[in-house]
């Protein structure tokens, strides 16, 4: 089928960009964490670990604010009333400033509690952590509409600044600071403050345009609440495994856990830019068309290529791979747990793609499904850890378990629409 929508062109050429982007991004992440894992102690990058993953579990969610102005910013762009651009964004920023407010408030109210439940030496790093999880949730704000508008140019740049930021300037901190997990997390919120100076700078031109007369639907709050209630589920998914392994085993176990972890998550990431492309040319109201099934079933095809081409290579260069980020030749136990990760994270990739398609589409049905995955999970480990192979065997049957329900609702759809224009 031929895609003639100028709005729907590029998914390839678009995801390449992104992918070609993200690399720099992943090449800065890589080697913030072979600089961390290499000058922190063992211990320190465990809290390091555990606050960045307290950071993704509480990120990935705002992923719903990406998506919520995203669909409402494709949705302007194709209604040529980009000059509402404008009054989208600032009426979330304001939210945000509200949300991020409470968030610190409430967060310093607990902070002894957590550091206690965390096995943590100080409450420091959990209320620098604080600030992080609140300037952070400004960033999915400026993706969501460089996202929208199809302005992936200046979306790739955007996406990355942080992560070379972070390794710019954890670097100097460890010269001149020390070799401690609250370096690192300096260096991530100055990383955050670049990112949105750099925000604003992409969008100094959209914001110039005049708005058009008439009222545009930016203040449905609905859609970015069932987001939010679905990405949640997936960011415990995705990220709430070195958190819960920090908790339940001993400091060292659970910082050589977090560097398998580290590890294994790469493959997660690597297809994203995929979903990212994707989102804006499929967005509707609930109702798909024939182009929106194509796009969606190239994007599948491309996202599994990718998943399970990373997923051998670094299976079968564990060993090599190990080495380069913590500079020790790992043991043939540390392997098979880096080799598990892997793959028990792999399937989350794709799950991801899927439900950014529901999402576009304005579908919340199956997804909403991945709230009750995550409560499973979290009381899954909860009972069963005594050991590593515990925790990735709940983690395994989760991760599966979501693909395959939301690749199991997905094919329906397709089936059904497909029979019906038949």
């Amino acid at each position: 089928m031929r895609i003639t929508s100028t709005h729907q062109a590029g998914l390839f050429r678009h995801s390449i960009l992104l992918l070609i982007a993200t690399q720099v991004g992943n090449v800065a992440t890589m080697v913030f964490q072979v600089v961390m894992m290499r000058q922190l102690p063992v211990i320190e990058y465990g809290i390091l670990a555990a606050m960045l993953s307290l950071i993704l579990i509480t990120g990935t969610p705002m992923e719903a604010l990406r998506t919520a102005v995203a669909h409402q910013s494709a949705l302007l762009a194709r209604a040529d009333r980009l000059g509402s651009v404008k009054a989208l964004l600032n009426l979330w920023a304001r939210r945000l400033a509200g949300f991020g407010a409470c968030i610190v408030l409430i967060g310093l109210l607990l902070a002894g509690k957590v550091a206690e439940w965390l096995q943590l030496p100080s409450m420091q790093p959990f209320m620098l952590t604080l600030l992080l999880i609140a300037g952070s949730m400004f960033m999915p704000l400026f993706a969501g509409i460089l996202q929208g508008t199809q302005r992936f140019r200046w979306m790739a740049v955007h996406g990355q600044v942080w992560g070379v930021t972070r390794v710019l300037v954890a670097v100097l901190l460890l010269w001149m600071v020390g070799q401690t997990a609250m370096t690192g997390l300096w260096a991530q919120s100055i990383a955050v403050l670049a990112s949105v100076g750099v925000g604003l700078l992409a969008l100094r031109g959209l914001l110039k345009v005049p708005a058009k007369p008439g009222v545009d639907a930016v203040r449905d709050s609905t859609y970015f609440f069932m987001s939010l209630a679905v990405l949640s589920g997936y960011a415990v998914l995705m990220n709430a495994d070195v958190t819960l392994v920090k908790r339940f085993f001993d400091p060292e176990s659970a910082g050589t856990f977090a560097r398998a972890a580290t590890i294994g998550r790469s493959i997660v990431f690597l297809p994203l830019p995929v979903a990212i492309a994707m989102f804006p040319k499929v967005v509707s109201l609930g109702v798909s068309s024939a182009a929106d099934r194509h796009i969606l079933k190239k994007a599948i095809l491309f996202t599994a290529a990718l998943i399970v081409s990373a997923g051998a290579v670094c299976s079968f260069a564990a060993g090599p791979i190990w080495r380069v980020f913590t500079g020790e030749v790992a043991d043939a136990e540390t392997l098979q747990l880096v080799r598990w990760m892997i793959w028990a994270l792999a399937p989350l990739g794709l799950t991801f793609l899927l439900v950014n398609f529901e999402l576009a589409q304005r579908r919340f049905r199956t997804s909403s499904s991945l709230i009750v995955l995550a409560a499973l999970y979290v009381a899954g480990v909860s009972i069963w850890h005594v050991s590593f192979a515990m925790v990735l065997t709940v983690l395994s049957v989760i991760s599966v378990s979501s693909l395959l329900l939301m690749l199991t609702d997905v094919l329906r759809m397709l089936y059904r629409r497909d029979t019906d224009e038949g």
